[in-house]
């Protein structure tokens, strides 16, 4: 009987303290489920932006969240506390809010303060900082080439930046070399040695449209032991190219030009001990207009050829005055674009030339009208290839009846190709009409090659390499033997810097003529050379 009763007693014990707790501590099912809404997606987005890091993202987060404003205000989630109700426990699970709740016995947390973000490095010494600093950035180092050129996208830091003149920049350059030079004529060896001093510069404009290029080159040799001639130079070229339209161009071009004629050339003066100086101005305008894949060009040309006396070795000299000519002509071409690659043309000439002495000193009447026609294709391929080759008829018509008329087959192009990068190759073929005051002779056809390498070896190191022929055919009763002439000529510059190098040359030329003396020339020299 106690048993039972004590089994009684303990369920009622039980029964009792179970409903004890639950109304100290029960919820309706309803407040629980509006607590755990609220405390899980009722958030406000003060709250996201105080329990994120700066530059989260979360900046706008106010479009996608209440504002702290208009949000409810979250029931408490319900607490699990122990039977004791003298005194409330802390909670066994506590609330979100007591979760995110800054701890006001915390110590302050220490930012360590940032370092300023680094550019992506775009060079080496850059990224080695970068990759001993620990940073973001490049960290991949460019691997040198092989052979130890700068590639294409390298800045030419090495290259004379120039002077600025207004809106025009002056990049002048001065050569000065001593050069030994050995002829041989007739049996007989010249040898010299000379000082040469080159002046070389461009002027090119920076205009938005149109644009101005001057460009200029002198030379001054002074015999400084030996016997022989001595050669200056000089060229002075301008060419201002019009931007006249989107389908309308023009060029007005003017030039100046002077060279001293050597011993075998086919109008100098036997026994001379310095031949007759050439001085040559002229004068250009051109217009070009496409119309959709028809070009056309016409030209104007206008030129002046004044010769200088011939000293003789006894101290006399020759006049060339009877030589001085002005030649006017126009030149015409068309062309149709079948690629931009490939545009064939066809151009027609016509020049006449009048001598400022109706006869010359052997009584000949050598004033004349040119002829040329010619076919060819144009080649813009590029910067790796681009040039024009073409073949045609030239034939000139002298006024006086005792010379004979002179024509001629031509090929005429040039080319330019750079199989490599560092390497260049430039190739020249022309074909012109000469004149002459041999009594007797009308003049000559002279077919020139001229071919030319650079390469750049090194950084600082450029050799070229150039390669001429000249063959020339000559016409009339009393007419020599063709005449050939060859020539080799290297030159190596390195350079110190920016502005100063050093340069090498050594040259041959071979001139052979049936009936005349073989001539050799051979020369080899040593300077520096100024950049700006």
């Amino acid at each position: 009987m106690k048993s039972n009763r004590d089994r009684k007693a303990a369920l009622a014990s039980g029964v009792a303290l179970a409903a004890i707790m639950l109304l100290a501590g029960s919820v309706s099912a309803a407040q629980a489920q509006s607590a755990s809404r609220s405390s899980l997606y009722d958030i406000t987005s003060a709250d996201i932006r105080g329990t994120t890091d700066e530059g989260t993202g979360f900046q706008n987060a106010d479009s996608y969240a209440s504002s702290a404003d208009n949000a409810a205000t979250p029931t408490p989630r319900p607490l699990l506390t122990s039977g004791d109700d003298s005194e409330q426990a802390d909670p066994l699970v506590p609330s979100y809010a007591a979760t995110v709740a800054p701890d006001p016995d915390a110590a302050p947390d220490v930012v360590a303060e940032e370092e300023p973000a680094r550019a992506t490095s775009v060079d080496a010494a850059a990224a080695r900082q970068d990759l001993e600093d620990g940073r973001y950035g490049r960290q991949t180092l460019p691997i040198s080439t092989v052979d130890g050129i700068e590639t294409g996208t390298t800045p030419e830091e090495d290259l004379a930046p120039g002077i600025r003149l207004s809106t025009f920049l002056l990049r002048p350059t001065l050569t000065e070399k001593i050069v030994h030079e050995s002829e041989s004529y007739g049996g007989a060896t010249f040898d010299r040695t000379f000082s040469e001093t080159t002046l070389e510069g461009t002027l090119e404009s920076d205009w938005s449209r149109h644009k101005l290029t001057v460009t200029g080159e002198g030379s001054y040799q002074a015999n400084i032991s030996g016997e022989g001639q001595e050669e200056p130079t000089a060229s002075v070229d301008a060419v201002l190219d019009l931007d006249l339209t989107e389908t309308l161009g023009g060029q007005l071009a003017a030039g100046y030009d002077f060279y001293r004629e050597d011993r075998t050339d086919p109008n100098a003066i036997a026994n001379a001990t310095a031949q007759s100086g050439v001085h040559t101005l002229s004068a250009s305008a051109a217009l070009t207009k496409r119309l959709g894949s028809i070009r056309g060009t016409a030209t104007a040309e206008v030129s002046k050829v004044l010769y200088g006396d011939a000293e003789l070795a006894g101290g006399g000299v020759i006049s060339g005055d009877d030589r001085d000519a002005l030649t006017t002509g126009v030149r015409g071409r068309i062309g149709y674009e079948v690629s931009p690659a490939l545009i064939p043309f066809l151009e027609a000439s016509l020049a006449r030339t009048e001598y400022d002495q109706e006869i010359d000193s052997s009584g000949f009447k050598r004033s004349s009208s040119t002829y040329g026609l010619r076919a060819g294709v144009e080649l813009p391929l590029g910067e790796k290839l681009s040039g024009e080759i073409s073949a045609g008829y030239l034939t000139r018509d002298i006024e006086d009846a005792g010379l004979e008329d002179i024509d001629a087959f031509t090929i005429d192009g040039s080319l330019r190709w750079s199989p490599m990068r560092g390497t260049t190759l430039t190739a020249n073929l022309n074909t012109a009409i000469e004149a002459s005051t041999t009594a007797g002779e009308s003049g000559s056809v002279v077919h020139l090659l001229s071919v030319e390498l650079e390469r750049q070896l090194r950084d600082t190191v450029v050799a070229r390499l150039t390669g001429t022929a000249a063959l020339r055919n000559y016409e009339g009763a009393s007419a020599p033997d063709d005449q050939t002439r060859l020539g080799l000529r290297g030159e190596l510059d390195w350079s110190l810097n920016r502005y100063l190098s050093l340069v090498a040359d050594a040259g041959y030329e071979k001139t052979t003529q049936g009936g005349v003396p073989d001539s050799d020339t051979a020369r080899i020299g040593l300077g520096l050379r100024v950049r700006r």
